[in-house]
């Protein structure tokens, strides 16, 4: 057995303990970086022949409604 004395067993013991606290923050950091999605920007369309409301990602002045095909042009909230 390796002789020790008590105060340095205490640190070391600390030592390990916060190593693996900061390791976890570096961690759960990376995963919150790497889960970053940047938002698109959305409209929301109503048919004016079916009244379907739908969402359309794309930047166009008018969508196809997924429904009866017809196009429509955005709603102003």
């Amino acid at each position: 057995m390796i002789p020790i004395r008590f105060d340095t067993a205490v640190v070391l013991y600390l030592l390990a303990v916060l190593a693996v606290i900061v390791a976890a923050g570096v961690y759960n950091a990376i995963r919150r970086w790497a889960m970053r999605v940047e938002p698109t920007p959305t409209r929301i369309f109503r048919c004016a022949r079916c009244a379907h409301a739908y969402l359309d990602a794309h930047d166009l002045e008018l969508a196809r409604c997924p429904r009866c095909g017809t196009e429509n042009e955005p709603q102003r909230i």
